[in-house]
């Protein structure tokens, strides 16, 4: 296939455990897509932009010399990129936000996505991997705070304002709600098909969603502690990924005034 032809889609999150590798898969159904640099990895592409314009910008004043390191680094990225696959389309996925607004900058002509998801069903799921193994004071005074919730909202809350702080324009920009796709929304998926010129039927591509084997432990017992994260196990008929829910009522509502403001951020209250 001709390179001018093949296109590169660009899938960013703002965090782990957004369901970016379930997404991939999903996008997946929709046209030939190759994933870059392995299937179940990221690619950081938008933070190593970040940093570099960052640090030539800092610390590079002449012109002539950024021109020199764009021409290095920057000029032909995107054939470097496609030179990889033969496939139409390469997707290039990462869990930051880090850098999103320099994409469309450098590839006008790819397929830009931000990936959303329940800041609170984030920070449940992460909180079910979360271990304090060392036995120290601050791994004590974090068991304690796990305990009374206190830790719960204190590290959703800072999670929360970091992302704030790092949140791209969401005007003009696409943006798929992880829970559509889990859910199989219609106009989501109708967008979808428009998106990627994809004339597949409705009723076909909810049945391909249905078998997806999902790579992590998003979909089944989540205690892995980071281990076997990506191995793929059948999935849980009790699971439900959409609006998570605590065994423990005071962890919950703790993680629900924590993630508050970038929830109504996101369009979640």
């Amino acid at each position: 296939m001709e390179k001018a032809n093949q296109k590169i889609i660009f899938s960013n999150s703002y965090s782990p455990r957004t369901g970016h590798n379930f997404a991939a898969q999903v996008f997946k159904i929709f046209l030939d897509l190759e994933v870059f640099n392995r299937e179940k990895s990221e690619t950081h592409l938008s933070r190593i932009l970040d940093l570099y314009f960052t640090h030539v910008k800092r610390y590079i004043y002449i012109d002539s010399d950024k021109k020199i390191m764009n021409h290095l680094f920057i000029d032909g990225l995107r054939e470097r990129i496609l030179s990889k696959t033969n496939n139409p389309y390469i997707l290039i996925k990462d869990t930051s936000f880090d850098g999103v607004d320099y994409l469309p900058e450098l590839f006008p002509d790819d397929i830009h996505i931000l990936l959303i998801r329940d800041p609170k069903d984030v920070l449940t799921s992460g909180f079910k991997a979360m271990r304090f193994k060392r036995k120290s004071i601050k791994d004590f005074i974090k068991k304690l705070g796990m305990k009374t919730g206190l830790f719960q909202f204190y590290f959703s809350w800072r999670v929360t304002h970091q992302v704030i702080d790092k949140l791209p324009n969401l005007e003009n920009r696409i943006l798929i709600r992880y829970e559509d796709l889990v859910m199989k929304n219609d106009d989501t998926l109708q967008y979808l098909k428009k998106l990627f010129n994809c004339d597949k039927a409705l009723d076909v591509i909810k049945s391909e969603i249905d078998e997806i084997s999902v790579i992590n432990t998003s979909f089944f017992k989540e205690e892995t502690g980071g281990k076997h994260i990506w191995d793929e196990k059948e999935k849980t008929t009790k699971f439900n990924p959409v609006n998570r829910k605590s065994k423990n009522i005071v962890y919950q509502k703790a993680i629900e005034w924590g993630t508050r403001d970038l929830r109504k951020k996101l369009g979640y209250v």
